[in-house]
């Protein structure tokens, strides 16, 4: 049975799939008042959104602008951020992809499925979400979650300009790649299979 999510998880999750697919362009100003008529609902549910999505990097507070849509960061950043993200994950899977439980394990199949599903449909914003749920399972199982909060922040900035969904058949087989490793612990091609996907 699905688990029903409450308003402020519904209202956060729309705006963030609306972030992560360019439906919403970067530097755009969201207004409380405007996104409460939209949505049907009172301006906490939003305000909770906000706190929410600007806590994982997708929006900010502007002095004299209120709440708008981060700007994907430059090229030479944008490398930055992906190298600190691929020493997170290397760090993360070398000290426990040895130690994953069958739930552990269990939770990175249903995210590579739910992957593929989105993948099969061509949903941009669920393509992106599950990519990011897939890597964070592992994470999880490999005994990360500590390091979860930074982690998110540098995936957040580098979403916003991830140009990795023009051959969706691609997404998979990477995916699927790093799964296999994972899975029979090959730690030098998890390694691989992760630095080839993390760009």
């Amino acid at each position: 049975m699905p688990i029903s999510r409450t308003i402020r998880e519904q209202v956060t999750c729309q705006l963030r799939d609306e972030v992560i697919a360019g439906a919403i362009a970067p530097g755009a100003v969201l207004r409380e008042n405007d996104l409460a008529t939209r949505f049907g609902v009172s301006r906490g549910p939003i305000r909770d959104a906000f706190l929410q999505l600007s806590n994982e990097g997708y929006l900010a507070y502007q002095a004299n602008r209120g709440v708008t849509v981060r700007h994907p960061p430059d090229q030479s950043d944008r490398e930055f951020i992906a190298e600190l993200r691929r020493q997170i994950e290397l760090h993360v899977v070398t000290k426990g992809v040895s130690q994953v439980t069958n739930d552990g394990q269990s939770q990175v199949e249903d995210s590579l499925a739910a992957l593929h599903e989105a993948c099969l449909a061509g949903d941009l914003a669920a393509i992106k979400r599950c990519d990011l749920d897939f890597h964070e399972a592992i994470l999880s199982a490999c005994g990360g979650e500590s390091l979860l909060p930074a982690w998110k922040q540098l995936c957040s900035r580098m979403i916003l300009v991830y140009d990795r969904f023009s051959d969706i058949g691609l997404v998979h087989a990477e995916h699927q790649q790093i799964y296999e490793a994972f899975r029979s612990e090959d730690l030098d091609g998890l390694i691989k299979a992760l630095s080839d996907n993390i760009t």
